[in-house]
């Protein structure tokens, strides 16, 4: 019986020191920097519309520059800066209009801060009249899971002119005031 007692005693000590030397204890967290460079990707849309009774080709394309600065997102990721490029081509192959567009073209619509952070996200054609060929616009962020941006009108003139303006987008059902857009 002593024999039984010291056994017990011996296992219960052994338990003792198992559990006081398994303290666990967390792995530290290492944060990794990301030091790359992020792209968005290359675009590509061409269409024929119909403007003035003529056709026009429209071509814009938005791509990366290594010869602009790089901007670096609220999350702290670096991405390159976009540029799209715009012809506009006449049913003859003649160019009408042909320009490099950057997020430059909103700087007087957006503050520094906020462009600094940003890029051109696109041009797209929305429609044609007698003032000009419109097109839709955005400055936001790079991050491709991210849905902020800014909404513009771009019109093209008959003289080949450029202008902006902020868009209105109205959402149906929506009662949040001050959202600026009709598109």
């Amino acid at each position: 019986m002593l024999m039984a007692v010291a056994f017990m005693m011996s296992c219960e000590k052994e338990k003792k020191s198992t559990v006081h030397n398994n303290i666990i204890v967390p792995p530290r967290e290492e944060k990794v920097v990301d030091t790359l460079v992020h792209k968005m990707n290359t675009t590509e849309n061409v269409e024929v519309v119909k403007w003035l009774g003529n056709s026009y080709k429209v071509a814009v394309r938005r791509h990366t520059s290594d010869s602009l600065s790089v901007v670096t997102d609220n999350n702290g990721k670096r991405y390159r800066n976009n540029i799209i490029k715009m012809k506009i081509t006449r049913a003859d192959g003649s160019v009408f209009f042909e320009k490099n567009f950057t997020k430059n073209l909103f700087d007087s619509y957006v503050d520094e801060a906020y462009l600094s952070k940003n890029v051109i996200l696109g041009l797209v054609f929305n429609d044609a009249d007698a003032s000009g060929l419109h097109f839709l616009g955005s400055v936001g962020s790079p991050d491709e899971l991210s849905e902020e941006y800014i909404p513009f009108i771009v019109t093209i003139s008959r003289m080949g002119d450029v202008s902006v303006e902020k868009a209105r987008i109205e959402v149906p059902g929506d009662s949040v005031a001050g959202i600026e857009a009709t598109v």
